[in-house]
């Protein structure tokens, strides 16, 4: 009953008293939403996150991205201290649906790239403090939830001390080159499913961009992996020859295409991972709709695990 009353005090606050709220689902997060609508038609997004959820970092990163002209949400108002955020509405035109429905995958991905080009040539480091920084021991740490949770369902036992720190030492030997890769700002989880169409603006600012709280300062590849990815449906890693074309041409990039993708197939093995790690814990509470991802991923990591740079990850799968 207190967190309805704090939501209901910040509405009231904010003269969202007396819109309807229609709530929807937040896939793999715990966060949620509702879009208000006031009689007057005026539509806005609630966020409710819980003190985890590093809703302050999300509302300094909307305000920064929109200086540098992508298409972050406005914040309308924000009390991050309770987790509560009125943001603009995007709409439903999800680019994640579109690809389901077969759009226009080509353009999508093309946007989305040249968003990324355009995010790396005008990051300003100096303009956005206190985020992590997204290296070896980073990396490393997080695709241990993959011991942590999955391999106790895929097999039936715990990690022993012994394995844990030898998969430790196969992951910071792979990812170890990541950290000599440029770096720029990483909003982590830049996919097609969290991307908006936004039909009346143009080139990559027809790209509304979401769910970017836990971004970190890292190799420039991540992003265009993430965007790549299979863990919802297949054919990302189809374009990611052409993402890296494009990302290339836009960004100006001195890297060559083939030691980017070879960044992008670690740091892709790194994720799926990671993300069995994420649905073996959601199913553990409750959400065991999610499992029905795992054989997805479990057949994106196989095909991975064939390039050379991965060898050593190869026992633990």
């Amino acid at each position: 009953m207190t967190r309805v009353i704090t939501i209901a005090n910040f509405l009231q606050t904010h003269g969202w008293d007396d819109a309807q709220h229609t709530a929807f689902a937040a896939d793999f997060s715990s966060r949620r939403y509702a879009r208000l609508e006031k009689p007057n038609g005026q539509r806005a997004i609630l966020m409710d996150a819980d003190a985890d959820q590093k809703t302050l970092q999300f509302v300094a990163l909307a305000k920064y991205l929109r200086t540098i002209k992508i298409s972050a949400p406005e914040i309308y108002a924000a009390d991050a201290e309770n987790g509560l955020v009125l943001l603009e509405d995007f709409g439903d035109q999800n680019t994640g649906q579109v690809l389901d429905d077969n759009g226009d995958v080509e353009n999508i991905f093309q946007n989305a790239t040249c968003l990324i080009a355009h995010l790396h040539k005008n990051f300003q480091p100096t303009l956005v403090t206190g985020l992590p920084l997204f290296d070896t021991a980073y990396f490393t740490k997080q695709v241990e939830l993959y011991l942590d949770h999955y391999l106790p369902v895929a097999e039936g036992r715990e990690a022993s001390p012994d394995e844990r720190d030898d998969f430790r030492a196969a992951w910071q030997t792979v990812l170890r080159p990541m950290d000599a890769l440029p770096r720029s700002l990483v909003l982590r989880d830049f996919m097609p499913d969290n991307l908006m169409l936004l039909p009346k603006r143009k080139s990559f600012q027809h790209l509304g961009v979401l769910d970017f709280q836990d971004a970190g300062i890292g190799p420039v590849a991540y992003d265009l992996m993430s965007l790549c990815e299979t863990v919802r449906r297949d054919g990302g890693d189809a374009q990611l020859d052409k993402v890296l074309e494009t990302y290339i041409r836009e960004s100006e990039s001195n890297l060559s295409h083939t030691d980017l993708k070879r960044a992008c197939i670690i740091l892709s093995a790194q994720r799926h991972m990671r993300v069995l790690g994420i649905i073996a814990r959601l199913a553990q509470k409750g959400r065991g709709e999610k499992l029905a991802f795992l054989p997805r991923i479990e057949y994106a990591i196989e095909r991975l695990l064939q390039d050379r740079a991965l060898m050593p990850i190869k026992a633990y799968c």
